[in-house]
């Protein structure tokens, strides 16, 4: 049977504090709901907040893990050159390491599990258009694996597209790749690449990207 709960109407003669103890009694459900949701809300706004903000962002993809040292040469030297693409008046560039072996077929158990993590941490890149470019030491077994890479001028590439070389550039071409001391990822071998963008929501996402791509090779 369908309930129609009508207003409950306070019972004469209550003093102040049974009126307050009767309405908490029927409403301190909602309160509480109310309060969980403003939690909520000031949290994604501290985290907003507090993240910092990056002009543009790089996944670096390699089969071996980048030391610290590694990705923090390779972020300085790409903020050398980064525009300033949100006019803060900071330069910040984010280099999201993530580590895939694409060719191994023998894993054991921890390596299986830390291959798992870094596929989702790469598909989480993925689906929130966090990095517009690439940095990768395999990017035949990439470009493979994810038909992700936009040709150079940036355009997107007919689906199945394989020709990775027309996709990418050497990190040695880079003349600012002197100095960046690569010891342990790609074994100094890597090549820069672009991320297709195949909507307006993809283009919007990758401006930032495309200013730091003009800066390292030129204008398209």
């Amino acid at each position: 049977m369908e309930r129609n709960p009508q207003p409950r109407e306070m019972p004469g003669g209550m003093t102040p504090r049974q009126r307050r103890d009767n309405w908490w009694r029927y409403h301190w459900l909602y309160v509480l709901a109310a309060a969980l949701a403003s939690i909520a809300v000031l949290g994604v706004i501290w985290e907003q907040a507090a993240k910092e903000r990056y002009d543009c962002s790089v996944a670096l993809v390699t089969r071996y893990a980048a030391t610290p040292a590694e990705i923090a040469s390779i972020q300085a030297a790409l903020e050398r050159v980064c525009p300033d693409c949100d006019g803060d008046g900071e330069v910040h560039v984010a280099v999201n390491a993530i580590q895939i072996d694409y060719t191994s077929t023998a894993l054991d158990d921890a390596a299986i599990q830390v291959m798992t993590t870094n596929e989702d941490k790469l598909n989480a890149d993925f689906y929130t258009r966090q990095s517009g470019i690439f940095l990768l030491d395999d990017p035949e077994n990439f470009q493979a694996a994810h038909g992700a890479l936009a040709w150079l001028d940036g355009s997107a590439p007919p689906e199945g597209a394989m020709d990775w070389e027309e996709m990418t550039v050497p990190w040695e071409d880079w003349e600012g790749s002197d100095g960046v001391k690569l010891d342990n990822c790609g074994g100094g071998r890597l090549w820069f690449a672009r991320r297709a963008a195949f909507s307006q929501t993809d283009e919007a996402a990758f401006a930032g990207a495309g200013a730091l791509w003009t800066a390292l090779f030129g204008a398209d």
